[in-house]
Formats: structure tokens, C-alpha cells, sequence
């Protein structure tokens, strides 16, 4: 069992590579990530060995080993999607998830979202018409939408390119509500085509959540800083956990029955 979460875990650092290539102080996303890692290796291992037959002892593992296996996946889907840049096709739809704002504008992070999709943009022969989604929190001067079609105008983005959607409080919500909109202003043949615009981080969960919108979309990531990887990873995690939360239970428990049997 040491060997194969060694190998797990020599993956899932494999798996991160792409995301920190390149950046400044990379001491910041190996260290607390390595450290993790073993300490996760550690709480599956241990109690089988000190409480080897033990019924509770064998849950706990099978516990950890679920959830290590959930963000290993979590690791290696990042790198996919991240990496599948040269494969795009053309979006008739951009749609560039929203992040915090303040009185001075957006956020370092949304500012990054907004130049990944300029970029991508200007490498169409026809661009995409962006959705802009995001609403406006408690602490927020506007809603993010209005915020990120602001800055867009000052790059000379065409008004008539935008679309806005203003109501949206979560990325569940981003989807819903941005599927409305673009099923409203869509009137080719077929159906659209969708590229989603959001932190590298981010791309997993955003994929799971359009799927559940019924919203086919292909990924495009924007970098994030070494200092904010590490803690942004972690919040993703525990948030795919919490919505797996049900399959993984039923996981668990049959695979803790499943090791009792053998044992």
C-alpha cells in the first residue's frame, strides 16, 4: 500500500507541474503540498497498521483513501483541462466566471481572467461574444458583471459583444443563469458552442457544475500566483468533497465492508 500512494502521490506533484512552471518562489506550492501529501499517505496507512482487524480502524482508512483518490483526480483533471489549449475549437460563446471586486475594480484574479480571455480572443478570426456573469455581493461597489464590461470596454472590446448577467451568486448560479441568456440570444443552427474562462484552479468544479446545468463547454484557464495556488487548491477540494459528498459516502461505506471481508 506504501509503494501505490507513493506512486499517487509522485503523480499527483507531476499532475501540479504545469500550473507553477515558470512562476517565482516555487518553495511555496511544493513544500505545504509534499507535506500534505505524506500526512494524508500517513492517516491511511497508520491506523491499519496499529489497529490491524479493527473494524473502525479500517473505516478511517478507507475514509482517507476516498477522499486522496477524490483530489488525485481533482490533480490530474486540472492538468488535463489546463493542457488542452491547442485542441479549442472555435466558441460561438465565452463565458468568463466572475471574481471578486472592489472600489478600485476587479481583483488580481479576475483581472487575469479577463487578459486570458482578450487574448484568446484576439486569436479568432471571428470572436466570441463574451458572457460576462457575476453578481454583486454584500461588499461589492457593483456586480461583478458590470465590472469586468467595464474593463473589457477600455481595451476596446465591442459593447454589442457583451452580454451581461448580473443575478448570479455562486458558480452553480454562473451556469444557470448564463445558459438562460445565451439559449435567448443564440439563433444559428445547432447548438452553440461554449468556451468557459476561469482560473486554472477552478477548471474542474466548473466542469461539474455546467455538466449538472445540462451545458456542454470546453475550459480555458488562467494562471494564479504561487502564494494563492496552495490555499485556492485546498478550498477546491473541500468544495467538489462537499458536492460529491453522497457518492463518496456510499463509496466509503461499501469499500470499508468490502476490506472487512478480505481482512
Amino acid at each position: 500500500m506504501l509503494i501505490i500512494l507513493t506512486l499517487i502521490t509522485l503523480a499527483n506533484l507531476a499532475a501540479i507541474l504545469p500550473l507553477v512552471q515558470g512562476q517565482h518562489d516555487q518553495r511555496l506550492v511544493w513544500g505545504p503540498l509534499i507535506s500534505l501529501l505524506i500526512v494524508w499517505d500517513l492517516l491511511i496507512c497508520l491506523p491499519l497498521i496499529i489497529w490491524t482487524h479493527h473494524m473502525l480502524a479500517t473505516a478511517f482508512s478507507v475514509g482517507f483513501l476516498t477522499w486522496y483518490l477524490t483530489a488525485s483526480a481533482y490533480f490530474w483533471l486540472t492538468n488535463w483541462y489546463y493542457r488542452q489549449t491547442s485542441t479549442l475549437k472555435r466558441p460561438d460563446y465565452l463565458i468568463i466566471l466572475g471574481a471578486k471586486v472592489t472600489s478600485n475594480g476587479p481583483s488580481k484574479t479576475l483581472v487575469r481572467r479577463l487578459q486570458t480571455a482578450l487574448a484568446f480572443c484576439v486569436s479568432q478570426k471571428q470572436p466570441p461574444k463574451l458572457v460576462l456573469t457575476g453578481g454583486q455581493g454584500g461588499d461589492e461597489p457593483q456586480s461583478e458583471a458590470a465590472v469586468m464590461a467595464k474593463y473589457l470596454k477600455q481595451y476596446h472590446v465591442d459593447p454589442n459583444q457583451l452580454l451581461l448577467e448580473q443575478h448570479a451568486t455562486s458558480t452553480e448560479t454562473n451556469f444557470k443563469f448564463s445558459k438562460q441568456l445565451i439559449e435567448n440570444d443564440w439563433h444559428g443552427p445547432g447548438k452553440p458552442r461554449i468556451l468557459v474562462v476561469t482560473s486554472d484552479y477552478h477548471l474542474v468544479r466548473s466542469k461539474l457544475l455546467a455538466w449538472r446545468q445540462r451545458l456542454p463547454v470546453q475550459l480555458l484557464g488562467s494562471w494564479t500566483t504561487t502564494s494563492a495556488l496552495i490555499p485556492a487548491i485546498m478550498r477546491e477540494i473541500a468544495a467538489l468533497l462537499l458536492q460529491l459528498k453522497w457518492p463518496l459516502i456510499v463509496i466509503w461505506v461499501l469499500g470499508t465492508l468490502l476490506v472487512q471481508a478480505f481482512e
